[in-house]
C-alpha cells in the first residue's frame, strides 16, 4: 500500500492531467453534458429541485450531497437574499450553503430591457454634457468667422474660404455643410442657379444682393459686425452651443453694442423686435415665457397696463426690466449707470444655463418616459404622433454626437443591431466611437429585438472584486487608506461599467491593475498579449492558457470577466445560472469526483485533496472549526487531541491561532508543506489499517454547528 503523501502527489503533480483523465470518464462526461445543456433552461427554484439530475449534480459539486433529500431546506437557501444578513442562508454557519445560493440567480429579474439603469444614466449624462464637449470646436469656428468675415469683399472670396462658408451654411439651416461644394454655393449666391430651398434663400438674403441691372449677377453684401454677430448667434443655437461661455459673452457684447453711442435707435420697439435681445432680457429676468415682439413692447413700455391674465411674477419682471433699461415715456431707453445693464448682465449670467438645463431636463424626462415602450429597434426609430419627428432617436443621436439631420437611418439600424464587443461586427468595422457608443447604449439583437445586456463584468463580480481589493489593505485602516480604497473602487466601477470591448479594458492599465491586485496575481506586469490570452481563455478547457498557469489566481482573474474566446462579450444569462457559475459548478463537480475516487483507495488522500481545495479560502480559525474535514486535517497535522472539540469554541480558535496562521494557506509552498505534514502524521496514526470513519467528516461542520442543529 502506497503512502498517503505519495498518493496525494500522484494526483497533484499535474492536476490538469489528473482532471482531464477524470473528465474523460464516460459517466462524468454524461453528467456534465446533461447539466451544461439543461441548466440554462431552468428558470425557477421549483423547476430546479424537480430535476434530480441537475439538482444532484449541483449538490455534489458544492459538497452538499448528504443534504440532497432536504429539499425544503435547500429551497430556503436558494431563495435567500445574500445581501440581507438576516436571510436564511446567511444565518447558517456553513459557508457551503451561501456558496451554493450564490451560484444561482433564481431571484433576479432577467427580463431584457432596451436599456439598463446604468446605460440610461450614461446616455443622459452624455446628452447633458454635449455642449461642454462641442463648445471648444464651435468657439474656434465662430472666432475665425468673426475675425475674418469683415475683410471679405466678394462672393468668390467668401466661398473659397470653407471656414467662413461652413459657418454661414450651418447658420442658414444646412445640417451638413460639407455636402455642399463651394462652386455650387457660388452659383446660388450669384443667382446662376435657381434654388427655392428656404436655407438657400436665407443665405442669399444675408450675403448677396439682387442685381442692379438685367443679365447681371447678384453681388456681395459686406458683413457688418452686427450681421456677423447674428450669424454666430444662429450658428450656436443650431449646433447646441447656445450656453457655452463664448456664446454667453457674444450675447453680452451684442447687448452692449445695442446701447453703444453709435446706435441711434435705442428704442423699446427696436429692442423687442430683436429676438436675440428680447431673449437675453427675459432670461436675465428669470422668465421662461416667449412673448411676441408687440406684446413685449407694450408690457415693457408700461408695466402697469399689463392685463390680469399675466401673472404678478411676470408683471414684476417687466417692471424690473423697465427700470433696468431706463424706458422713457417716448419709447426711448437710457439705462441707469447702476442697476442698469450691469443688472441685466448679472441676471443673464446667473440664468442663461439654468434655462438651458431646464430644457435638457425636459428632453431627458421625455426620453425616459419613452423608454418604457421600446421593445425593438423599430420602436426606438419611430416618429412621434405629436410632431412627426423621431424625438427619442434624435435625443440618443445627439447624446453620442451624431447629427440627426444627416444620419442615415439604414446605417443607424445596422449599428443598433450590431455587436460592439465583436471585433468583426459591422459597427466595429466602422471604427467610429460615436457609433460604437450608440450600439453599446442599447440591448438589441441581430433581429432588432431585445436581448440581455452585455457586461464585461457582472455587477456581482464588481462587488466581489471591490471587497477583495479592500482586503489587500489589511485591517485597522487609516482614514487616508479608506479614502484611497474608495477613490480607486469608484474609478474601477466607472471604468468597467462604461467599457464596451476587450480592447477598452486592455488599454486601461489602472483598471487592469486594480483587478490583478484584488485577486492577488503575482505578476502584475503582464503584457497586453498575455492579458488577452488570459481573458479569452476557455475556462471550461483544463488545457486553456489561463487554466495552465502556475499562479492559480490568474484563472480566478479571468473568470471574473465575461469574454468569449473570440474576444466578444457574452450576453448576460436569462436562465437560473450564468455561464461563469456553470463553469465553476462543473469544475467543483470534477474536483469532488476526484476526491471521492481518491477516497476509494486512500481516505487520507481524500482529506489532503479536500484541504488543498478549501484551505486557501480560509480567513480565520473559525472557518476550520466550522468544517469537520478541515478540522480533522489540522488536528492530525498539529497532533492535537480529538477531545478538544468538546472545549468552548473560542478556546478552540485561540488554541489554533497559537499553532498556525490561516493566511499561510494562501501561499502554495506553505500549504503544500502543511499537507505533507498531515499526510505523514495521518499514516502514522492509521498504521493499524483499522476502519476509519473519514466519510463522516464530509457533510457538516464541527462542534455541533451543522444545519440540522441550526434548525
Amino acid at each position: 500500500m502506497i503512502s498517503t503523501l505519495l498518493n496525494y502527489r500522484l494526483y497533484t503533480n499535474d492536476m490538469a492531467k489528473t482532471l482531464e483523465r477524470l473528465s474523460s470518464q464516460a459517466q462524468v462526461e454524461r453528467d456534465k453534458a446533461y447539466y451544461d445543456q439543461n441548466i440554462g433552461k431552468v428558470t425557477s427554484v421549483d423547476q430546479f429541485l424537480g430535476n434530480y439530475k441537475l439538482y444532484s449534480y449541483a449538490m455534489k459539486a458544492y459538497g452538499l450531497e448528504d443534504q440532497i433529500n432536504a429539499k425544503g431546506i435547500m429551497k430556503k437557501v436558494l431563495q435567500s437574499d445574500l445581501t440581507d444578513s438576516s436571510s436564511f442562508a446567511n444565518k447558517l454557519s456553513d459557508q457551503r450553503y451561501r456558496d451554493f445560493a450564490a451560484a444561482f440567480n433564481f431571484n433576479s429579474d432577467t427580463t431584457p430591457t432596451a436599456q439598463s439603469t446604468s446605460q440610461t444614466e450614461r446616455l443622459v449624462e452624455a446628452y447633458a454634457e454635449r455642449v461642454d464637449t462641442s463648445a471648444p470646436i464651435a468657439a474656434k469656428a465662430t472666432s475665425y468667422y468673426t475675425q475674418n468675415i469683415g475683410s471679405v469683399s466678394s462672393i468668390d472670396a467668401f466661398v473659397a474660404d470653407r471656414g467662413l462658408l461652413d459657418v454661414a451654411l450651418r447658420a442658414s439651416g444646412f445640417s451638413d455643410p460639407s455636402a455642399i461644394s463651394s462652386d455650387y454655393a457660388a452659383s446660388v449666391l450669384k443667382g446662376d442657379v435657381s434654388n427655392g430651398d428656404a436655407a438657400w434663400a436665407t443665405l442669399r438674403t444675408q450675403f448677396s444682393a439682387a442685381p442692379t441691372a438685367p443679365a447681371t449677377t447678384r453681388t456681395w453684401i459686406a458683413q457688418t459686425a452686427q450681421m456677423a454677430s447674428n450669424t454666430v448667434y444662429t450658428y450656436n443655437n443650431l449646433t447646441g452651443n447656445a450656453t457655452s461661455p463664448q456664446a454667453k459673452q457674444a450675447n453680452i457684447d451684442y447687448l452692449n453694442a445695442f446701447f453703444s453711442a453709435s446706435n441711434t435707435t435705442q428704442t423699446v420697439s427696436a429692442f423687442t423686435s430683436d429676438e436675440r435681445l428680447l431673449t437675453f432680457a427675459m432670461t436675465a429676468m428669470g422668465s421662461e415665457i416667449t412673448y411676441a415682439a408687440s406684446a413685449a413692447a407694450s408690457y415693457l413700455q408700461n408695466p402697469s397696463s399689463i392685463p390680469s391674465t399675466v401673472s404678478d411674477v411676470e408683471k414684476a419682471r417687466f417692471q424690473a426690466l423697465h427700470d433696468a433699461l431706463g424706458v422713457q415715456s417716448n419709447g426711448t431707453m437710457s439705462p441707469p449707470a447702476t442697476n442698469g445693464l450691469d443688472k441685466l448682465i448679472t441676471g443673464y449670467g446667473n440664468n442663461y444655463k439654468t434655462a438651458f438645463n431646464k430644457s435638457v431636463n425636459f428632453d431627458t424626462t421625455e426620453f425616459k418616459a419613452a423608454l418604457v415602450d421600446i421593445k425593438s429597434v423599430t420602436d426606438l426609430m419611430a416618429t412621434s404622433s405629436v410632431d412627426g419627428k423621431r424625438r427619442t432617436l434624435n435625443f440618443v443621436l445627439k447624446a453620442v454626437g451624431i447629427d440627426p439631420a444627416t444620419a442615415s437611418l439604414t446605417k443607424i439600424r445596422a449599428v443598433l443591431t450590431s455587436d460592439p464587443t465583436d471585433p468583426n461586427s459591422y459597427v466595429s468595422r466602422l471604427k467610429d466611437d460615436r457609433y460604437t457608443q450608440l450600439a453599446a447604449a442599447f440591448n438589441f439583437d441581430e433581429n432588432g429585438k431585445l436581448r440581455p445586456e452585455r457586461l464585461i463584468q457582472d455587477v456581482s463580480d464588481q462587488t466581489k472584486i471591490g471587497q477583495l481589493y479592500a482586503a489587500t489593505f489589511g485591517s485597522n485602516l487609516s482614514n487616508d487608506k479608506k479614502a484611497t480604497i474608495k477613490a480607486d473602487t469608484k474609478a474601477y466601477l466607472a471604468a468597467v461599467g462604461s467599457a464596451v470591448s476587450l480592447n477598452d479594458l486592455l488599454t486601461d492599465k489602472k483598471t487592469i491593475q486594480y483587478a490583478l491586485t484584488a485577486f492577488g496575481v503575482k505578476n502584475k506586469d503582464l503584457s497586453k498579449d498575455e492579458l488577452k490570452k488570459i481573458l479569452t481563455s476557455d475556462l471550461g478547457d483544463l488545457k486553456s492558457y489561463a487554466n495552465t498557469q502556475t499562479d492559480k489566481a490568474i484563472a480566478k482573474f479571468a473568470a471574473a470577466f465575461n469574454f468569449e474566446t473570440d474576444g466578444s462579450v457574452r450576453n448576460s444569462e436569462t436562465g437560473g445560472q450564468s455561464a461563469k457559475d456553470r463553469l465553476a459548478t462543473d469544475k467543483l463537480y470534477l474536483l469532488q469526483k476526484m476526491e471521492e475516487q481518491a477516497g476509494d483507495t486512500s481516505e487520507g488522500t481524500r482529506l489532503a485533496l479536500y484541504f488543498l481545495r478549501k484551505a486557501p479560502g480560509l480567513t480565520s480559525s473559525y472557518g476550520i472549526l466550522a468544517d469537520k474535514a478541515l478540522y480533522s486535517v489540522v488536528r492530525t497535522a498539529l497532533g492535537l487531541p480529538e477531545g478538544m472539540v468538546n472545549m468552548n469554541v473560542d478556546q478552540q480558535a485561540s488554541m489554533l491561532d497559537k499553532k498556525l496562521n490561516v493566511k499561510d494557506f494562501a501561499d502554495e509552498k506553505k500549504l503544500d508543506k502543511f499537507v505533507a505534514r498531515f499526510a505523514g502524521m495521518y499514516d502514522t496514526q492509521n498504521a493499524d489499517s483499522s476502519p476509519s470513519p473519514i466519510l463522516q467528516l464530509f457533510g457538516g461542520s464541527s462542534g455541533g454547528s451543522n444545519i440540522l442543529n441550526y434548525l
